[in-house]
């Protein structure tokens, strides 16, 4: 028994798992999604966002079909306004690092119980991205997502630490971003 992930000619990842995980055999994605799960839940590592897609299971009841507005809608949204926010200068970070009672938390943590997903803290939010900024730092960052189920895909820390890959996923990411900031306005 083994799991398995590969890239295929399409530029799709795909995870075979043997055991299932979460009651699935087998996950198929888009680097793109890998970026957007990072950036809607508030995620540390491609790993986590990884580890993410494996475990999370969508609440179908919070979709309305009246607005079409469902679990991932308001993270959307916060993290447009978000970025449109730091656009103008607004920070959520104190003088000294500490995250400030942040409402993209708060919106990530209802799009993560919509998911089925641990809810991550401010205090958790601010050990990760002090993590994520220190320098020479052994220590993996974590938003709180149990990436136990990545640990023995074959292929995959591979594909996670080659330069190649990281650069393609860097690109994903700032594309994504960039599809939500606001328009530059001239002038």
């Amino acid at each position: 028994m083994s799991s398995t992930f590969e890239m295929d000619e399409n530029g799709l990842c795909i995870i075979r798992c043997d055991p299932p995980v979460n009651g699935s055999d087998s996950f198929v994605f888009q680097p793109e999604v890998i970026a957007s799960w990072k950036a809607l839940l508030g995620l540390a590592s491609a790993r986590e966002a990884i580890a993410a897609i494996m475990q999370g299971r969508e609440d179908m009841r919070r979709y309305d079909p009246k607005t079409g507005r469902g679990v991932w809608t308001g993270a959307f949204e916060a993290l447009e306004s978000a970025l449109a926010d730091s656009a103008t200068g607004v920070s959520m970070l104190a003088d000294d690092g500490e995250v400030l009672d942040d409402p993209l938390t708060a919106v990530r943590n209802k799009t993560r119980e919509g998911m089925r997903l641990p809810l991550m803290s401010n205090e958790i939010d601010a050990r990760m991205r002090a993590a994520l900024t220190a320098d020479g730092s052994d220590a993996e960052a974590s938003s709180g997502i149990d990436v136990a189920c990545t640990r023995n895909i074959d292929g995959l820390d591979e594909f996670l630490n080659d330069d190649s890959n990281k650069n393609m996923l860097d690109e994903c990411e700032e594309r994504f971003f960039a599809s939500l900031m606001p328009p530059i306005k001239e002038g």
